[in-house]
């Protein structure tokens, strides 16, 4: 307490970011798939507790993002991703080389500790405050597994850019698509998202007092740890990177009520395949 403060500010999420980031957790999930349709403004409102402004740009965020799109004028859907070419030809290698968990993790042994050095010799303070938000997210979100496996990659990729190599940047964002299958396989308590997250904040902390070799050690411990739980789990070390995204997955819940406004509804051909429907959890009305 130097500064003479007990406590830090608390920041409070808007209400649509804490719905965008509801939305975004049962997207990549998998829980919402890609054609899903996602309930109406009117009904998301309702199942959030929210306004239909609130909902709206909720929604923007995620179109932004390039999580959702729009079939029609009133119809959102969740984005099919397989429509990027760059996405598809991730698809294409990983099938081609037969990359696997142990593949991903030497690749992750050969650049984060790297990246992590040249962070803590390169990072400004601009980064590094992102840096602490973007813990303090994963924090937030202990609970919230899909999301945290989210902001775990968004750490990652924020430590590269650190680095202010952009060949190393460039290198390792394939990796960070690759990440976040293995993570929804494993990553199922919130008692291993807090060990993680608490290696965030040690790696973090070594990059603010600028500590190359300690950035770099730390790093490391922290993906020797993922593989040993991963080990520990009865997991295998062998298992090919893309079985763990796309092998097939029981249907959904659903989210949207099927006695949804008639003005709602519509006749295409090409409509959606699901019209998913379940309970969305209320957004809390602190801001």
């Amino acid at each position: 307490m130097s500064d003479g403060h007990l406590v830090q500010p608390i920041k409070i999420a808007r209400a649509y970011e804490q719905l965008a980031a509801l939305l975004r957790e049962r997207i990549t999930s998998g829980d919402l798939r890609e054609g899903d349709r996602l309930p109406s403004e009117t009904a998301l409102a309702k199942q959030a507790g929210v306004s239909r402004s609130t909902v709206r740009e909720a929604l923007r965020i995620l179109e932004q993002g390039g999580l959702v799109e729009r079939a029609s004028p009133r119809i959102m859907v969740v984005s099919d991703r397989s429509d990027d070419p760059s996405f598809r030809e991730l698809r294409r290698e990983l099938r081609r080389h037969n990359v696997t968990f142990h593949h991903l993790h030497e690749a992750l042994m050969m650049v984060d500790p790297e990246v992590a050095r040249l962070a803590a010799i390169r990072a400004d303070k601009s980064q590094l405050q992102a840096l602490r938000e973007l813990i303090e997210a994963q924090e937030r979100h202990l609970g919230h597994l899909a999301e945290w496996s989210r902001l775990d990659v968004e750490f990652h990729a924020a430590v590269a850019e650190m680095s202010a190599n952009p060949a190393l940047l460039v290198a390792r964002e394939p990796i960070s698509q690759l990440l976040l299958p293995a993570l929804y396989r494993f990553m199922d308590t919130r008692e291993m998202a807090e060990h993680a997250t608490n290696y965030h904040r040690r790696i973090l902390g070594e990059i603010e007092v600028r500590d190359p070799d300690t950035a770099a050690a730390v790093m490391r411990r922290h993906l020797n740890d993922w593989r040993t739980a991963w080990e520990k789990r009865g997991l295998d070390l062998h298992q090919e990177i893309l079985d763990l995204s796309y092998t097939g997955a029981p249907e959904p819940n659903t989210v949207v009520s099927p006695h949804e406004e008639e003005e709602e509804r519509w006749a295409s051909s090409s409509a959606p395949r699901r019209s998913p429907v379940s309970s969305m959890p209320s957004v809390s009305r602190g801001s």
